[in-house]
C-alpha cells in the first residue's frame, strides 16, 4: 500500500523597505534547487511485516509513503493603488527559506497569511503563459544590479483603473541537473553549427531556418566536391551570412555560457489580468508580457494564451509550458522594490523605516515603552530592569499632540503596577497632564498636592528633615536645609541677569539659615533673623549648647548685621539690599506670600509619601503666576524639596528597601533654575532611587541639561513628528537609522535610543495604546 503525501504550503506576504537590494536573489534560486530529491528518496517505509524463512527473520514492507516534490512560487499582485509581493513555499523548508530571505533582503518583513487571503482572479480572466522562444540551453539577459524587469512590470500600475487587477506568477520546481547538462550541450553544438534552435519545431520560422540550414549544408558539400577540399572559397557564402542573421550568430553570450554551470529550475510564468472591460484586460496583460523584452538576449520570452484553471498550490500548472532557467535568470524574476520604486509608488504596502531586533535585556521588564515589529513579528519593548540602569533618565522628545501625555500615563501605570512611586511635577496650563494621569488610578492611589488651593496651601520649608536628638545629625539636617534654601534664594532674580547673591550676603544667609533651622524654624524666620535684630538675637540665644561648637562662626557672622549706636547698643539691622529685594520678589506672588506666613507643621512629609506605592501630583497651574520668574521660583522650591526628601529617605532606609520614584516633568526648559538644579544633580539622583522622565519639543531647548545627558547615560525616545534637528543631535548614536527613518515614522511611533546592560539599543516602537478608563 502506498500513501501519497502532498506538501503543506505557507503563504508569506513580503513588505519591502528603503534598504532593499536585489543583488543576491539568485541565492534563493540555489536554495530552491536543493529541494530536489530522486524518486527513490521520496519513498519511505511506514510499516513492515516480519516473516521467518529458513530460520531467518525477514522484514517485508507492507506500507509506503511517497512524498510529492514541493515547489516555490513568487507572486506580484497589482491594483490601481496597491502593489503586493508573495512567496508560496512548503512548510518543511520554512526555517531555511526565512533565513535565506533575510540574508538576501536584510530588512524584509514577512507576514504569514491564509491561502484564502491571497488575491484571486476569476476563471474568465485573461491569462498568458510566457514561453522561451528558443531552446532551454540559451539564456535571457542577466545583470545582478538591474531591476529592469520589475520596473517595466510595475509601469502598468499607472494606467490601471479602479477595480482592475493584474498579476505575474512565477512557479519554480526543483529538477535534476544532469539531464539539463546533456540538452545544454546539444543546443550549444547546434548554435555553433548554425542549426536553428527554435523551441517551436513546427512553426514557419523554424521550418524556413531549417530549410536554409539544410540548403547551406548541401551547397557546402557541392562546393567542396567541385572545388576540392584544400581550395579556399574566394567569396563569402551568402547562405552562411543569411543563416547567421536569422539565428543571431554562432557566438553565445556570457549568460548562456554560465547557464551550463548554473543551478537549473523548472519554471512557469503566468501573466494574469482582470477588468470590467475586456479591451483593457487584454491591454494590461499584453503590456506586462511585453515588459519581458527588457531581459531579451540569446533567448527571450513570447506570450501564449493560457485557458486552463489552476490553483496557487499546484506543483505544475496544467498545460503551461516549462522553461528551464538557471539561478541568475531567476534573479530577474524574484525582485522586491527598493528606495526609488517605493518613493515612486508611495501607496505600496511596505515598511517605511528600518526594523531592528531588540536585545534580550529589554524584551521583558516592568515599564513598557511600546511594541516593536521585526520582520512581521510583534514584541513588546521595555526599559531596562538592570539594577544599575533602571533609574537613569529618560527623555521624551516630540511635538504638540504627538502622544507624549498618553505615553507618560502608560509609563506611570506600569510603574505603579510594579510597586513604584510616581511624582508628576506639573506647572503647564491647567495641569491637564496630571489630571489625565491621575484619572488612570483609583482615588486611594493618588496624593494630590494642589498648590493653588488656599485651604490646603503649605508653608515654605523643608519639614522632611525632621528633628534629631543627635547633635551632629541635627546639624547635618540644618546644613541640608540651608543648601537648598541658598539654591531657592539664588533662583529669585528680578533683574534678568542671572546674578547670585554676593559672597558676603550668601554668608549672612547661610548663617541665618543654620541658626534658624537648628531650632526647627522656617524660611519666614530666616528672613526675620536677617532683617530684625530682636528676632536675630532671640534665635541666637535658642541655639543649644551642644550646637555652639558647630555654629559659633555663623553666630559671629550674624552679629555683624547689628546696627549699634555710639554707646554700643543694638538699635537695628544693617540693610542687606540683595536679600530684601529677593524677599520682595517672593512676596509679590500671592501664593508664596501666604506660604511664607504659614508654618510647616501641616506640611506633607515627602519622605514618607515616596515610600508608598502611589501617584503624587504636584499641581502648580499657570494661573498662579504672573511672570515666568515666579513660576521658576516656585518649581525650584519644589524641586529642592524633592531632592532633600530623597537624601533624608536614603539615610532612613536600606538601599534595597528604597521604593523607586519616577519623576515626570513636562517642558522643564520653561523653568530655568529648576533645570539648572536638576542638571547639577543628574549624575547622582539615580543613587537615591529616583528616575527622571523629562519631555520636550527639541533637545536643544534643554540649555543646561543638554550636555549632561550623555554623561548621565540617558535614554531617548524621538516621537513621530519631531524635528530633524533632534535626529542630528543623536545622528551617530542612532546609526544605522537615518533622518529619513524619523521623517517616515507613522503617527504614535518613536525612534528610540535606549540604555541596556550591554550598551545602547536603537529601534522603532509603536507607542503603548492609551489606557482605557
Amino acid at each position: 500500500m502506498i500513501s501519497v503525501i502532498k506538501p503543506n504550503y505557507l503563504f508569506a506576504k513580503l513588505k519591502p523597505n528603503n534598504s532593499i537590494r536585489n543583488t543576491n536573489t539568485h541565492l534563493i534560486s540555489k536554495t530552491i534547487s536543493t529541494m530536489h530529491r530522486s524518486i527513490f528518496s521520496n519513498f519511505r517505509i511506514v510499516n513492515h511485516k516480519q516473516l521467518k524463512l529458513f530460520r531467518k527473520e525477514l522484514f517485508i514492507p507492507t506500507k509506503f509513503e511517497f512524498s510529492l516534490v514541493g515547489k516555490i512560487s513568487f507572486f506580484i499582485y497589482m491594483e490601481k493603488e496597491k502593489i503586493e509581493f508573495y512567496f508560496i513555499f512548503p512548510d518543511y523548508i520554512k526555517k531555511i527559506f526565512e533565513e535565506k530571505m533575510s540574508a538576501v533582503w536584510n530588512q524584509v518583513t514577512i507576514e504569514y497569511i491564509e491561502e484564502s487571503n491571497l488575491p484571486q482572479f476569476l476563471s474568465k480572466a485573461t491569462k498568458y503563459q510566457m514561453d522561451y522562444v528558443k531552446e532551454d540551453g540559451l539564456s535571457l539577459h542577466t545583470n545582478r544590479t538591474s531591476n529592469e524587469l520589475l520596473n517595466a512590470t510595475l509601469n502598468v500600475v499607472e494606467v490601471l483603473e479602479t477595480g482592475d487587477k493584474v498579476g505575474v506568477f512565477y512557479n519554480f520546481v526543483p529538477t535534476s541537473q544532469n539531464s539539463f547538462r546533456h540538452s545544454y550541450a546539444r543546443t550549444i553544438d547546434k548554435v555553433k553549427k548554425g542549426v536553428p534552435v527554435e523551441r517551436n519545431k513546427t512553426g514557419l520560422a523554424y521550418i524556413f531556418k531549417m530549410f536554409i540550414s539544410i540548403l547551406d549544408g548541401v551547397m557546402k558539400d557541392i562546393t567542396e566536391i567541385l572545388a576540392g577540399k584544400d581550395e579556399k572559397k574566394a567569396e563569402e557564402n551568402v547562405l552562411d551570412a543569411l543563416l547567421d542573421k536569422l539565428n543571431g550568430g554562432k557566438r553565445i553570450s556570457e549568460s548562456t555560457e554560465k547557464k551550463g554551470r548554473g543551478q537549473i529550475l523548472e519554471s512557469q510564468v503566468l501573466v494574469l489580468s482582470e477588468s470590467k472591460t475586456k479591451v483593457r484586460e487584454i491591454s494590461y496583460a499584453t503590456s506586462i508580457a511585453d515588459a519581458f523584452e527588457v531581459i531579451a538576449a540569446d533567448n527571450k520570452f513570447t506570450k501564449k494564451s493560457y485557458k486552463k484553471d489552476f490553483k496557487y498550490t499546484d506543483t505544475r500548472f496544467p498545460g503551461a509550458s516549462i522553461n528551464k532557467v538557471y539561478d541568475e535568470e531567476v534573479q530577474n524574476f524574484i525582485n522586491l522594490p527598493g528606495r526609488e520604486l517605493i518613493e515612486r509608488y508611495s501607496f505600496m504596502d511596505r515598511i517605511d523605516t528600518q526594523e531592528t531586533q531588540i536585545p534580550k535585556d529589554i524584551q521583558s521588564g516592568s515599564i513598557c515603552i511600546g511594541e516593536v515589529t521585526y520582520r512581521g513579528h510583534k514584541q513588546k519593548a521595555y526599559l531596562s530592569n538592570d539594577e544599575q540602569f533602571k533609574k537613569l533618565m529618560l527623555l521624551l522628545i516630540g511635538p504638540t499632540r504627538a502622544g507624549k501625555s498618553k505615553l507618560m500615563a502608560n509609563l506611570s501605570k506600569d510603574a505603579i503596577d510594579n510597586g513604584e512611586c510616581v511624582i508628576v511635577f506639573d506647572f503647564i496650563k491647567k495641569c491637564e497632564l496630571s489630571d489625565e494621569i491621575a484619572s488612570c488610578f483609583p482615588k486611594e492611589k493618588v496624593l494630590e498636592i494642589s498648590c493653588a488651593d488656599f485651604e490646603k496651601i503649605q508653608g515654605i520649608g523643608y519639614n522632611e528633615v525632621g528633628f534629631s536628638t543627635n547633635p551632629f545629625k541635627q546639624y547635618e539636617n540644618a546644613k541640608r536645609q540651608t543648601s537648598n534654601t541658598l539654591t531657592l534664594i539664588n533662583s529669585i532674580n528680578d533683574t534678568g541677569d542671572n546674578s547670585r547673591l554676593t559672597p558676603k550676603m550668601e554668608r549672612y544667609l547661610e548663617s541665618a539659615c543654620l541658626v534658624v533651622y537648628i531650632s526647627t524654624g522656617s524660611l519666614k524666620d530666616v528672613f526675620a533673623v536677617l532683617l530684625n535684630h530682636e528676632t536675630r538675637h532671640n534665635f541666637i540665644s535658642r541655639v543649644p549648647e551642644k550646637q555652639k561648637e558647630f555654629l559659633s562662626e555663623y553666630m559671629d557672622s550674624l552679629f555683624e548685621l547689628d546696627d549699634k549706636n555710639k554707646d554700643g547698643e543694638v538699635i537695628g539691622t544693617k540693610v542687606q539690599a540683595g536679600i530684601i529685594d529677593r524677599l520682595s520678589v517672593l512676596k509679590r506672588n500671592t501664593y508664596m506670600e501666604i506660604m511664607l506666613k504659614k508654618t510647616t507643621d501641616q506640611n506633607i512629609n515627602l519622605v514618607e509619601e515616596m515610600q508608598k506605592n502611589q501617584l503624587i501630583v504636584v499641581k502648580m497651574p499657570q494661573a498662579m503666576f504672573t511672570t515666568a520668574g515666579e513660576k521658576d521660583i516656585f518649581t525650584t522650591y519644589w524641586m529642592t524639596k524633592i531632592w532633600l526628601a530623597l537624601q533624608v529617605r536614603a539615610d532612613l532606609q536600606e538601599e534595597k528597601d528604597l521604593v523607586k520614584v519616577n519623576l515626570l516633568i513636562d517642558e522643564i526648559y520653561q523653568v530655568e533654575h529648576t533645570e539648572k538644579f536638576l542638571k547639577s544633580n543628574l549624575s547622582q539622583i539615580a543613587k537615591f532611587g529616583m528616575k527622571p522622565i523629562v519631555s520636550c519639543h527639541y533637545i536643544n531647548q534643554l540649555r543646561y541639561m543638554r550636555d549632561e545627558l550623555r554623561s548621565a547615560n540617558a535614554s531617548y525616545m524621538l516621537i513621530a513628528g519631531c524635528d530633524k534637528k533632534n535626529f542630528d543631535e543623536l545622528k551617530e548614536e542612532l546609526y544605522p537609522y537615518k533622518a529619513e527613518d524619523l521623517k517616515n515614522l507613522k503617527r504614535f511611533h518613536s525612534l528610540n535610543y535606549i540604555k541596556t546592560k550591554d550598551g545602547y539599543a536603537q529601534f522603532i516602537t509603536e507607542l503603548p495604546k492609551p489606557i482605557s478608563k
